[in-house]
């Protein structure tokens, strides 16, 4: 009789500790907001705002980056893109032409690449909306740019991301800085599964020749 009871209380305990664990263990992420809630988080300023990481980089890693998806490449005027992170030598024309084009052309031993991932965050958990601006470039050091590869992509907890942009909007190859936009439309959704709100950020990021970032403007 005793075993018995023990038998009955240990399957006893075991189905409770079973009830108890299912609901934690089947518990699922944040949940959609009703909509004021929700725009209110959506505008509130993030808790930290920006980041940034810069790596040097090999010339094969930076050539690579010109192949990912949705990345905008710039390379300077009579180089290929072997040439203009290091990887080929450098053309015969390299000692004829214009004195811009001399100056583009000049030994490629003095190239150097960098990675950067610059980021810029909106709103506040689990509203938030974070743009990546992840570029690749090379140059002549502290001289002038060679070779740029950028591309954005966006994240966030419950906000995904409708479409990504990345645009060269100042400097470039040739010169010793360039500034690259990139952007981003997000996908927001509240309680009411057929409102959903659709906020939309750009993030500008400068870079340049000595293997330098800074954020230089947001919205």
């Amino acid at each position: 009789m005793k075993k018995h009871h023990l038998a009955a209380v240990a399957g006893l305990c075991a189905a409770v500790v079973g009830v108890v664990l299912t609901p934690a263990a089947g518990a699922g992420g944040p949940k959609p907001l009703p909509q004021a809630q929700a725009q209110a988080l959506i505008d509130a300023p993030a808790a930290v705002q920006s980041g940034s990481s810069t790596r040097a980089v090999s010339p094969q890693e930076a050539l690579a980056a010109a192949s990912l998806p949705g990345a905008t490449v710039s390379v300077a005027p009579g180089l290929s893109l072997q040439q203009a992170v290091g990887l080929a030598p450098l053309p015969a024309a390299a000692a004829t032409g214009s004195p811009v084009v001399r100056r583009l052309m000049v030994a490629s031993s003095f190239t150097a690449c960098s990675a950067n991932a610059a980021w810029h965050e909106w709103g506040t958990w689990p509203y938030q909306q974070r743009i990546t601006d992840t570029t690749y470039w090379c140059a002549v050091y502290g001289d002038h740019v060679t070779y740029i590869s950028s591309s954005a992509t966006g994240s966030g907890t419950l906000c995904g991301t409708d479409w990504t942009s990345s645009q060269l909007i100042s400097g470039g190859v040739g010169y010793s800085w360039f500034v690259t936009r990139s952007r981003a439309g997000f996908s927001c959704p509240t309680v009411i599964p057929w409102v959903t709100l659709h906020p939309s950020h750009y993030e500008d990021i400068a870079r340049n020749a000595w293997g330098s970032t800074s954020e230089v403007g947001s919205g």
